[in-house]
């Protein structure tokens, strides 16, 4: 399933705008004991994001081997980078078996450095 409308689907991926992150550590989240929480390790210091705990409902049809965590009107959103371009946003519940499953990750760098 993909969310339509956000500021950043369509564009071109700009390096120089992300940090690639590594999964450091998941366990459930403080806020929501529903929800999974991952810790990222990246160059720009860690980041936590909770995960809705995954549906089968919400599988993604086609392979992605990419994603990109974006800061817009709707808070942080998961994003497939496609052929060079960020594609719509993407359920949280759909991302977590990629980043479990080691999908290259990006977050933006402001997403970082906010959090620090």
């Amino acid at each position: 399933m993909t969310r339509t409308g956000t500021r950043v689907s369509g564009t071109a991926f700009d390096e120089e705008l992300f940090v690639r992150a590594t999964v450091e550590s998941s366990g459930r989240c403080p806020a929501r004991a529903d929800y999974i929480e991952i810790c990222f390790a990246t160059t720009e210091g860690r980041w936590k994001w909770c995960f809705p705990e995954p549906d089968p409902a919400d599988a993604l049809d086609e392979p992605i081997t990419a994603l990109a965590f974006t800061l817009d009107q709707y808070g942080a959103q998961a994003h497939p980078i496609v052929d060079g371009t960020i594609g719509p946003a993407i359920l949280s519940a759909s991302a977590l078996p990629m980043v479990l499953a080691g999908t290259p990750v990006h977050i933006a760098r402001r997403l970082v450095l906010l959090c620090r």
